[in-house]
């Protein structure tokens, strides 16, 4: 039998997609490709068939990895929260200066990288599901609360009261307002923030505001109406 020669390697047959050694498995697909379609179009907008079928698996992978399609949800919003307390991690050392542990509080909300999750914490914001207020209440609060006695614990007091946990709230709205309004900012005032691309000086900025607020309040509870 006369043996055919190779074929040039333009005509050559390709190995299938699902071959790739880089291939992510299915569960890793489906997180992927969901935080993708829930941030380009929300949650409710977005038909659990065609996640499947843009992570390339069958129509009841979404039930056996998550549940259903709250708990795929749940599981996509906790890979950014995850990476926000990766991020977090020892920014109330006890051995820390106050300037400094606010700035690596406020740092992380400071930054919007244009990814799929930043496009989905923005949607949440404007109109909260249960999900994200249930996922954010559990993984997102008990940080809040350890910034919150952070900031008492530099003001004198031995628990933050409804001052300290607005303050708290006030400091890290701030950081995140300037990562959300950035096009707006940078249309007002273009030279504002010419010269901080990264936003480290706006950083160092409010982290300047917020010593000077926690030393307003602990003047404000040294006075006698507040230890009588």
């Amino acid at each position: 039998m006369p043996v055919k020669p190779p074929l040039p390697p333009s005509a050559a047959p390709s190995a299938p997609a699902s071959a790739a050694p880089a291939a992510l498995p299915p569960r890793e697909r489906l997180l992927q490709e969901a935080m993708r379609l829930f941030g380009e179009r929300g949650v409710d907008a977005v038909p659990t068939r065609e996640i499947c079928a843009a992570a390339g698996v069958n129509p009841g992978a979404i039930h056996y990895h998550f549940g259903d399609k709250d708990g795929l949800y749940a599981e996509v919003l906790r890979q950014p929260v995850r990476g926000l307390q990766a991020q977090l991690d020892g920014f109330d050392d006890p051995a820390l200066g106050l300037h400094e542990s606010i700035c690596r509080f406020l740092r992380p909300f400071l930054f919007d990288d244009g990814s799929c999750n930043a496009q989905l914490f923005f949607r949440e914001m404007q109109a909260p599901s249960p999900v994200f207020m249930h996922t954010v209440a559990q993984e997102v609060g008990p940080i809040f609360d350890r910034f919150a006695q952070l900031l008492a614990r530099h003001a004198g007091l031995a628990a933050p009261d409804a001052a300290i946990h607005q303050l708290a709230m006030g400091l890290q709205a701030m950081a995140h307002d300037y990562s959300m309004t950035r096009p707006m900012l940078d249309a007002f005032h273009p030279e504002l923030l010419a010269d901080d691309p990264l936003l480290e000086r706006t950083c160092h900025r409010l982290a300047d505001w917020g010593c000077a607020l926690v030393a307003y309040e602990r003047a404000l509870h040294a006075q006698p109406a507040f230890s009588e």
